[in-house]
């Protein structure tokens, strides 16, 4: 089995890494205010759905938020 660094060195790992620890700090979070197993995992998907991946990874060279928007001339 190969070993794996703390790191992550892909597009793919970066993001799954930021994924885990959004649902784990979120399920966390959602049984220390006294939730149930059900509500601490919808707590932890909730948390996923909601991730910001553009905080994440750059944006690839070319692509500009500001000609995503509508009111971009």
């Amino acid at each position: 089995m190969s070993q794996r660094s703390d790191t992550p060195s892909t597009p793919a790992e970066t993001i799954r890494a930021a994924c885990v620890n959004a649902a784990v700090a979120a399920y966390e979070d959602a049984g220390i205010r006294g939730l149930c197993a059900e509500g601490r995992w919808e707590a932890a998907l909730a948390a996923i759905r909601h991730l910001d991946l553009s905080s994440i990874l750059p944006l690839p060279a070319g692509r500009d938020d500001a000609a995503e928007t509508p009111d971009s001339p």
